[in-house]
């Protein structure tokens, strides 16, 4: 392909398709990264590269070993294909915003955890009252992104940004701090340590260390040990069951696993979070799910 788009640019020829696997793969840096967002397998998405290239008339990125840097050309179709997809996806919010029915989808995010312990019961009994309505529940730790329809709504232990962003809290969140009996037995009752001194914590990984439960720990018992951690909660959780040190749990997964839970100084509760693009506030499916969950779910767990 000789460089320069000038010329050379067919619109009838470029599938929008494509152009969202170009913003995907500048975004992500990598071939496999858009693929993956996607859902296309690797040999599919190179070949639709491939494709949009030729539709051009230029190579759009340099394939480097450490990833896809836009060229020249890649960088003058960033700017115009990142208005379309804006455009796109206003489109596509307001058509999902005035569907009037509970028939379709809607695709929700949240964490491993939240997914299974708080939403999953709840919407599995919405969706066998209405036969015609798709959930689709997205356990994933990563930021869904709302304003390009990534996901229709969200559930974060946080307020969200943005004043397109319709939000409101959903749940408070209880933890409590639990160990195995047999943890119990091997290293004695943590609580009557004022500096934690012999014994041995499970937290969070080191990218989420700033939680609030986190720095609750470290503060509660400084001279603990650090046996385990893990950005999932129930691996924690699995991590406790099987002796390896003194957890803080959400309530909802430390009580029915036959652990011990600790008295004295009760670690911080969290407020979960819902959030939707105000596009979609005429969405009845959307609506009644909200509210069933609301009706569902008591004030606090």
């Amino acid at each position: 392909m000789n460089g320069g788009m000038a010329g050379r640019l067919s619109l009838d020829r470029i599938n929008w398709d494509d152009v969202r696997l170009f913003l995907e793969i500048a975004r992500a840096g990598t071939l496999t990264s858009a693929a993956r967002q996607l859902r296309l397998s690797q040999p599919t998405a190179g070949r639709r590269l491939r494709a949009l290239e030729e539709a051009v008339g230029s190579a759009l990125f340099q394939r480097t070993a450490s990833g896809f840097l836009l060229t020249d050309e890649g960088e003058a179709m960033l700017m115009h294909a990142e208005h379309m997809s804006e455009e796109a996806n206003v489109l596509e919010r307001k058509l999902a915003g005035g569907a009037r029915g509970l028939e379709g989808g809607v695709r929700i995010s949240a964490s491993d955890w939240v997914s299974s312990k708080v939403l999953a019961a709840p919407l599995g009994s919405l969706a066998a009252e209405h036969p015609g309505l798709t959930i689709e529940l997205v356990a994933d730790s990563r930021m869904l992104d709302l304003q390009r329809r990534e996901t229709d709504l969200a559930f974060r232990f946080s307020r969200f940004s943005g004043a397109d962003i319709v939000q409101r809290r959903l749940v408070t969140i209880n933890y409590g701090l639990y160990v195995s009996q047999s943890y119990l037995e091997l290293r004695g009752d943590p609580t009557g340590s004022e500096t934690g001194a012999g014994h041995q914590m499970i937290t969070m990984n080191s990218a989420l260390e700033r939680q609030p439960d986190v720095t609750w720990l470290r503060g509660r018992w400084a001279d603990a040990g650090l046996a385990f951690r893990s950005n999932s909660r129930e691996s924690q959780a699995a991590a406790c069951v099987a002796g390896a040190g003194v957890a803080v749990l959400p309530r909802v997964i430390g009580g029915g696993l036959g652990l011990v839970e600790l008295g004295g100084d009760v670690p911080p509760s969290r407020e979960l979070w819902l959030g939707y693009h105000e596009d979609l506030r005429r969405l009845r499916r959307l609506r009644v799910l909200i509210e069933h969950l609301t009706e569902q779910l008591p004030s606090e767990i």
